[in-house]
């Protein structure tokens, strides 16, 4: 290094050959934060669809519940038969009012309750007169009113 004084003390000026370069993992570092980073993004955006169980072959139709709404959200039947269903959710119980998703309908006089990040399989008889008849959440949906969390029954 070549040294000059000048007014404001010592003043030294570097050559190429003097500036060290980083370790030469660094990059190779650099590069695992970001896979690891854009990885926890698409769990975070896509994680729900990582535990969604497949059509039954027993006839049991799965339904997710969550924040974002029923899933499918027309649910299919025949009349005045049985239809059992799967209620699963993986919202976190922070999120749901008394931790509980609701699924409710008046006219069929439905009420089940699904606990935070579990499953359960119920069964609903349907009725004999076919129609479209709407289910809701009541906990932490924003209600009936809401328009975020509704679904339809489908009984033909």
């Amino acid at each position: 290094m070549s040294s000059k004084r000048g007014t404001g003390g010592i003043q030294r000026h570097r050559s190429p050959d003097d500036i060290q370069q980083g370790p030469p993992w660094r990059p190779i570092a650099g590069g695992a934060v970001v896979v690891v980073v854009l990885g926890v993004g698409v769990l975070l955006a896509f994680g729900d669809f990582l535990g969604r169980p497949d059509a039954d072959p027993t006839g049991v139709t799965p339904v997710r519940m969550s924040m974002a709404g029923f899933g499918p959200e027309v649910i299919t039947a025949r009349a005045d038969t049985d239809l059992q269903i799967e209620l699963w959710t993986t919202d976190a119980a922070v999120h749901l009012q008394g931790g509980v998703h609701t699924m409710i309908s008046e006219e069929l006089g439905i009420y089940e309750e699904l606990p935070a990040e579990s499953r359960r399989t119920v069964t609903l008889r349907m009725p004999s007169a076919p129609g479209d008849y709407d289910i809701y959440c009541d906990t932490c949906c924003g209600g009936k009113e809401s328009p975020i969390m509704h679904g339809v029954l489908r009984v033909s």
